[in-house]
């Protein structure tokens, strides 16, 4: 961003910081309605921490697992394809073999399900 002025640059940038406070003291977390946690099943995804908890235990994701896990906990009831959560997940389109996103979910449920073999959606995602 370029800005450009006339005067006192200590006004400007006072002036500048005072409003960046005034707005910053307007809102809380709460009151901006942050959702920093998701349950479902049993399951806490924390957001803010990037935790997953399962039976009160603390399960170990990667990154890319956390990713994938939240964005199908986010969008509950919606069916996203492999080609849609590899386009959010790695921000970016993929034209070869999507794969990588079953195998990644593979991991998920083994981490968070009782019966991770059986063939049942994992949050919502088309198999």
């Amino acid at each position: 961003m370029l800005v450009s002025f006339k005067g006192d640059e200590e006004k400007l940038i006072d002036s500048v910081i005072s409003v960046l406070d005034a707005g910053r003291e307007k809102f809380t977390f709460q009151e901006m309605n942050i959702i920093s946690e998701l349950q479902h099943k049993g399951i806490i995804i924390n957001l803010e921490r990037r935790e997953v908890i399962r039976n009160g235990k603390k399960v170990g994701m990667t990154y890319t697992e956390f990713e994938i896990l939240q964005l199908l906990a986010k969008n509950p009831g919606r069916v996203l394809s492999k080609e849609q959560i590899y386009d959010v997940v790695w921000k970016e389109s993929y034209s070869g073999d999507y794969n990588i996103v079953m195998s990644h979910i593979s991991h998920i449920r083994e981490k968070i399900e009782d019966d991770p073999v059986h063939n049942t959606r994992l949050f919502n995602q088309k198999v």
